[in-house]
């Protein structure tokens, strides 16, 4: 079934206030707008603008005059996609964010009008508005991560410290121009897996592991009626090690098989 407009789902932070919505796609719109009820429940300023724009329908008749716009505000579209931009305020309790032209302009996606979903963003969002996952803390998006602890690291190590951060680690990487798919076999049957019995230790470090990874964006909710097994395996220090069963699913995917260059004549050029 084929659906009547694309919407994609959103958030706009101002002031470490964050409101969930679905923003509409418009190309016919000129402008981003803000509905005023969420402008007033986020108590974003606006601010006169210089001449009134008349907003008209397809036909030529007046909506309505807008006159005021919202100052600067955060916009996190499609969980990693974020932007700095303002919205004129425009009454549309229906769909309260409506993305027009002018951010359709500037980003370019690329949209899957079958299916309602951006497939892909231009160049500049590569470069410019897309980022690791966020991290919601307290329901703000100005979260600044913890230094990391370097006091187990060599100083020469030391100009190195994002790769010891805990912060990057627990957070997806930023979108590439191109992403690798994972292929099924064509006609597979889609496994199931059995449950594995947890002990209350393993339950409670389960629901911690549920919860940070939930967070950082690793993982999200799921109604699939398939899914993979959950379990533990303890490592030397005492602790627990998640471990998810894949082996069922990696019996029916697509092995990419390609030759690797020698060791030998990959260091040759180095060496000349």
């Amino acid at each position: 079934e084929l659906k009547s407009r694309v919407s994609l789902s959103c958030s706009v932070s101002y002031n470490q206030k964050t409101l969930a919505a679905t923003a509409l796609i418009d190309s016919g719109c000129e402008r981003n707008l803000l509905d005023f009820k969420v402008i007033q429940q986020l108590k974003i300023p606006t601010e006169p603008l210089a001449t009134p724009l008349e907003a008209s329908s397809l036909d030529g008749s007046s909506l309505t005059t807008i006159t005021h716009r919202t100052v600067p505000v955060n916009l996190f579209v499609s969980g990693n996609h974020h932007e700095v931009l303002t919205f004129y305020a425009f009454p549309s309790p229906q769909s309260p964010v409506v993305l027009g032209y002018e951010w359709l302009a500037t980003h370019n996606p690329q949209v899957n009008w079958s299916s309602g979903l951006v497939t892909s963003w231009s160049t500049f969002c590569l470069s410019h508005c897309l980022s690791s996952a966020p991290i919601p803390v307290g329901g703000s998006t100005d979260y600044i991560p913890e230094p990391p602890d370097l006091s187990g690291v060599p100083p020469e190590y030391h100009d190195l410290q994002l790769v010891f951060s805990k912060d990057h680690a627990s957070s997806l990487p930023p979108h590439r121009p191109f992403d690798c798919c994972i292929d099924l076999l064509p006609g597979a049957t889609l496994p199931s897996s059995r449950l594995y019995n947890l002990s209350k230790p393993e339950q409670e470090s389960m629901s911690t592991y549920i919860s940070e990874s939930l967070s950082a964006g690793i993982i999200r909710p799921s109604t699939s009626p398939l899914g993979a097994g959950f379990f533990f395996v303890t490592k030397k220090d005492g602790s627990l090690r998640p471990c998810i069963d894949y082996r069922a699913l990696n019996q029916i995917t697509v092995k990419n098989r390609y030759p690797l260059p020698l060791l030998s004549s990959t260091f040759d050029p180095v060496n000349d």
